[in-house]
């Protein structure tokens, strides 16, 4: 079947089981059990060249916290926060998530549906998922082709003041 002038254009599910460090296809799976799997991730030039955008939409279901190391980008990105049960994206909200900011660490406690604009080079994370009552559809829209992040080297994350509880975990491919 020969394809049509703009089919680059279009990125769509393959029906593909999911895997691990997928970058190029739509489902893949979570780095941690507290994210419900599969997961999906619009990864910007690498899936559909020419891009300038990456996506993810991660469905929270347990606390953890997903990044660990404060760290800066070269774009903006716009960090999602909505309650995961239709039809009220909103009202469905019942969790704590906590997000540090600035270069002073500035905590954060998200407390309902919320947006966060990160302009780039802003110093953000970590960002624990501290209680998760209720699902949480997590959305990072990052503004540049490729996601990119210069993080604090050193960091102590032992002896960082989480002010409460946290799960820690580091990123690599599912059990």
């Amino acid at each position: 079947m020969v394809g049509k002038q703009y089919d680059k254009y279009f990125l769509s599910y393959d029906g593909a089981e999911p895997k691990a460090n997928d970058y190029t296809s739509l489902s893949s799976l979570p780095p941690f059990p507290e994210i419900a799997s599969p997961q999906t991730y619009f990864r910007g030039a690498p899936a559909l060249p020419g891009a300038t955008a990456t996506i993810g939409w991660q469905v929270f279901t347990a606390p953890v916290c997903w990044e660990t190391i404060p760290h800066v980008h070269k774009y903006d990105e716009f960090l999602i926060f909505l309650g995961g049960e239709l039809p009220d994206l909103c009202k469905s909200f019942d969790s704590e998530i906590d997000l540090w900011v600035g270069k002073e660490l500035e905590k954060h406690t998200i407390t309902s549906t919320t947006v966060v604009f990160i302009p780039k080079g802003l110093l953000h994370c970590p960002l624990n998922f501290r209680v998760i009552k209720k699902p949480v559809l997590f959305h990072a829209l990052y503004l540049g082709p490729t996601l990119d992040a210069k993080r604090i080297k050193n960091f102590d994350e032992a002896g960082f003041n989480w002010e409460g509880p946290v799960n820690l975990r580091t990123f690599g491919p599912p059990k």
